[in-house]
């Protein structure tokens, strides 16, 4: 049976400040759905009153166009109506943010 990668060392995460709007979500997971990325998880939370978090893991894309399809696909998502903001979460940041939490818990 196949492991599922680490969530911190094998996942790559987009974050998006959007209008409250189901539909706006499920269009964005439907860029990725479009370009083949494979979704590992997502998570929303209700920033405002009108206002929700987005956050995407993906795995890797293997090749050297992995960056750019993720780069386009963030430009991508920032562009449709609704979408209030789009960032992506460097790699070393997460990994630094998870070992602080690690060092936190010991």
């Amino acid at each position: 049976m196949k492991q599922p990668p680490s969530p911190v060392s094998g996942t790559l995460e987009q974050v998006y400040l959007l209008e409250r709007d189901a539909g706006l979500m499920c269009r964005i997971l439907g860029l990725y759905a479009a370009r083949g990325v494979d979704v590992l998880r997502v998570e929303y939370a209700y920033a405002a009153q009108d206002v929700m978090t987005l956050k995407v893991g993906v795995t890797p894309l293997s090749g050297e166009g992995c960056a750019d399809v993720l780069r386009v696909l963030v430009a991508r998502a920032a562009s449709l109506v609704g979408v209030l903001a789009a960032a992506e979460v460097p790699l070393a940041e997460q990994r630094s943010q998870s070992q602080q939490a690690a060092v936190a818990v010991l």
